[in-house]
């Protein structure tokens, strides 16, 4: 190998890991990797903030045309959701100015101690 390690220095995790995976439903391990996903889906977005890439989640599109549009069937994958990139129009968009209006933290957060 190329870091000089055993080949199966590993293998106790990855026998953890497919006791744990391949014994249960398709659709429980693609709910979970999904759920997963949101985690990279995150750092996406603040590195897009970073750059200064405009970026907004999507969710409820057509799951299955954009999968047969990118085959990813083929590759044994589902989509779950959409990452649009781009620049805003500041010059066209006309909440720009406005004030930002934020609701209470009392009306969405719930402090638990």
């Amino acid at each position: 190998s190329e870091r000089g390690q055993k080949p199966d220095r590993y293998k106790p995790y990855t026998d953890r890991l497919k006791d744990a995976y391949l014994n249960r439903p398709a659709e429980e391990n693609f709910e979970h990797a999904a759920r997963q996903s949101y985690i990279a889906f995150a750092f996406a977005m603040m590195m897009a903030a970073e750059l200064g890439v405009d970026s907004t989640p999507m969710e409820g599109f057509d799951n299955d045309a954009l999968d047969d549009l990118l085959n990813l069937h083929e590759l044994r994958l589902r989509s779950v959701t959409m990452l649009p990139l781009g620049y805003r129009d500041a010059e066209s968009d006309w909440l720009v100015d406005l004030k930002k209006v934020r609701h209470p933290k009392k009306e969405f957060l719930i402090e638990i101690k």
